[in-house]
């Protein structure tokens, strides 16, 4: 008889350095569904529950539906909203009658208010409410800040192995496995935890790149040692101020000494290649300098501070401002500003628009730019994502207007956009392909799909809240020096 697994999962990714607060209509927008509504939105997705469903079918496990709620990084999570989420996930697994295993998808990277470990405490309060011996395995973020607390919740866990993410699927597969290796047997893995004292920015944590592919593949090859269940290295997510941020390393098996001795060494290995995760930046004028003087096209101007993936408003002008100034030629910019795109919906397509674009949602990714331009494209954007990463989640932008101002196209989003790949762009009728300079508001995700067609990338010294220099935040969380935002860090502990 199939065993009946309770599947359910929050995910957000907090940047507490933020102004505003992430409500709960921020996770009804973005990604919310439950009951079997989770598998319509899910199926053949490369996601985490996507993953689980395609395993559960092969595994005779049948999945009973609770909530999944993601809402785009942004600032702290509102009590209101962590409270009705988890209350509402309790209910659902309330009313799911007898069940044999739970799998619970997270971030490891949420922080509410009055809930500094909120993904642990999450999974305390489902635990809290399943009979002793219920297994329970979550799956968590590349990004994810591991802490004691988290790991003591599950029986397993399992984090994603790549960055940009694009095994989201198989992570999710992996976990919906594990699990049912437990359900078939009494036995449990030991999990060991290594925290360092050390958080490198999101900048230098790609999987494809050195130092990051070569301790990738070590771990990887550790995990097919005998005993070994499982192995993951979160490299967390820095422009969140909690007292367990940085790198943690996770390894799960049948033996204590074993998985200790597997921890130690991969946690050994990263201290001493932490000056390796230099992030080389360029200076604003320059960067755009370079990119209009390269042979062919797109450069990617890489603005980091202004990740909208990682937490930042999307709205910065930095960039912009000095494309404007150096006369910049077949240049994409792509700015969340609901204001101005209303003001360009009034006007309508083929009207002249004037108006300060951009810089409105705080004071630290440069000011509202003025623009003039012809509106191009003036439609609501709702688009499927056809990339490696999320693929075939449904995006909504909300209304959309591109302004055309002399070389440089600048797009108008009410929501942000995330470009882990072009179909943002494409559906608001520019072609990637064509540009001379695309600015992107990430740290490396785009470089799962433009890095195909890319002509050249610059990373870009910005300022915002996700800037790759740590030293510009002020931290109030930490007990414990960490590198790079203190000179250096102490490791192992004495």
């Amino acid at each position: 008889m199939a065993k009946r697994i309770f599947i359910t999962g929050i995910w957000h990714e907090t940047n507490t350095f933020a102004h505003g607060r992430t409500e709960l209509d921020d996770f009804y927008a973005y990604q919310y569904s439950e009951g079997d509504e989770i598998f319509a939105a899910f199926a053949d997705t490369n996601t985490e529950i996507g993953g689980a469903m395609n395993a559960a079918m092969k595994l005779d496990l049948n999945l009973i539906p609770g909530l999944f709620a993601g809402a785009v990084p942004s600032g702290l999570v509102t009590a209101e909203a962590y409270q009705t989420l988890v209350k509402r996930t309790l209910e659902l697994l309330e009313g799911a009658g007898e069940i044999d295993g739970v799998l619970v998808h997270l971030h490891g990277a949420w922080v509410a208010e009055g809930a500094t470990e909120t993904d642990a405490q999450f999974l305390a309060a489902i635990r809290s409410k399943l009979p002793p011996g219920t297994p329970l395995v979550a799956t968590f973020d590349l990004h994810a800040n591991l802490s004691e607390e988290l790991i003591a919740q599950a029986d397993a866990l399992v984090g994603y192995d790549t960055y940009p993410h694009n095994d989201m699927g198989a992570r999710g597969a992996e976990a919906a496995q594990i699990l049912h290796r437990m359900l078939w047997s009494t036995r449990r893995p030991v999990k060991i935890l290594r925290k360092l004292p050390f958080a490198p920015p999101p900048q230098v944590q790609g999987t494809a790149s050195e130092p990051v592919a070569g301790i990738m593949a070590k771990m990887h090859d550790m995990e097919t040692w005998g005993g070994i269940w499982s192995a993951s290295i979160a490299w967390g997510f820095p422009y969140a101020d909690v007292a367990h941020l940085g790198v943690g390393i996770l390894v799960q098996g049948d033996d204590h000494g074993h998985a200790l001795r597997i921890a130690d060494d991969l946690a050994m290995t990263i201290w001493r290649q932490r000056g390796d995760f230099d992030a080389g930046l360029v200076e604003v004028e320059d960067a755009v300098r370079r990119a209009m003087a390269a042979p062919g096209g797109p450069v990617m101007l890489v603005d980091v501070a202004d990740n909208a993936g990682g937490g930042a408003p999307g709205d910065g002008t930095t960039i912009l401002a000095k494309l404007i100034d150096q006369s910049a030629r077949k240049a994409v910019v792509v700015l969340c500003d609901p204001e101005a795109v209303r003001g360009a919906k009034a006007l309508g397509a083929g009207a002249m628009f004037s108006g300060n674009v951009g810089g409105k949602s705080d004071d630290l990714h440069g000011p509202p730019m003025p623009l003039a331009g012809e509106v191009v494209f003036q439609e609501p954007v709702r688009y499927q994502r056809r990339g490696d990463y999320m693929t075939g989640n449904w995006i909504d932008l909300g209304e959309v207007a591109v302004i055309q101002a002399d070389g440089v196209t600048v797009m108008l989003t009410e929501a942000k956009a995330m470009p882990f790949d072009a179909d943002h762009l494409t559906a608001a009728g520019i072609a990637a392909t064509m540009q001379q300079i695309i600015v992107v508001k990430s740290a490396i995700a785009w470089q799962a799909h433009f890095r195909s067609f890319a002509k050249g990338e610059i990373y870009v010294d910005t300022p915002g809240i996700c800037a790759s220099n740590l030293k510009r935040f002020e931290y109030t969380k930490l007990d414990r020096a960490l590198y790079p935002i203190d000179d250096d860090g102490i490791w192992p502990a004495k």
